[in-house]
């Protein structure tokens, strides 16, 4: 059975692009970011989707784009470039979630980083609801358990399922690097992948 959020007064959405990245790629299939939005907007009011991408290359058209439609779709997009280190948006993430508290009731979080637990905490004591989206392997299980409920991406297959042909390829950048930073850069260049629009 499909877990779905209580009806709350406003939601707020909160993605991490490099991590549902490697969920999608864990799982073997691609989210469509246009019907993850437009789900969470059915659950309730939706204040706000925040979605943080990892920017290659700032001059690369394919990556502005992406961007643009993340943008057109509704979502509030936070954009920074990384270079051969691993995307790193902890920090934002838990500004805007703490910043932006006073306007919603829940938080649906894709992310699965232990850095959060400590902003989760935070809104906890202030109050609000915290609800995990995401996959157990990818996610810590200290942040797992200090949130309200967990949404497991595998249940919500047929929910958020880009369907065939909405998927761009973009050039191999990590040719070259150690394999370190070839991780971070994959999971950085592979959040951009487009969502179907």
């Amino acid at each position: 059975m499909i877990k779905t959020i209580m009806t709350l007064e406003r939601i707020a959405l909160f993605i991490d692009g490099s991590y549902i990245y490697a969920v999608a790629r864990r799982l073997g299939w691609s989210v469509d970011h246009r019907r993850v939005i437009e789900h969470f907007r059915n659950q309730g009011e939706l204040y706000n989707g925040f979605y943080f991408a990892p920017i290659t290359d700032a001059s690369d058209d394919r990556q502005q784009k992406f961007v643009d439609a993340l943008t057109f779709m509704g979502y509030t997009v936070r954009s920074r470039e990384v270079h051969g280190e691993r995307p790193s948006f902890e920090a934002y993430l838990a500004t805007d979630m703490l910043l932006s508290a006073p306007r919603w009731n829940e938080a649906v979080l894709v992310s699965g980083s232990a850095d959060l637990v400590p902003a989760v905490e935070a809104l906890r004591s202030m109050g609000k609801e915290v609800r995990l989206l995401g996959i157990p392997e990818l996610t810590d299980l200290e942040l797992r358990n200090i949130s309200d409920d967990y949404l497991d991406l595998r249940d919500m297959r047929d929910i958020f399922e880009r369907e065939e042909g909405g998927r761009r390829s973009y050039p191999d950048v990590t040719q070259g690097m150690h394999e370190g930073q070839a991780e971070g850069h994959e999971h950085a260049f592979g959040a951009l992948e487009e969502g179907k629009f």
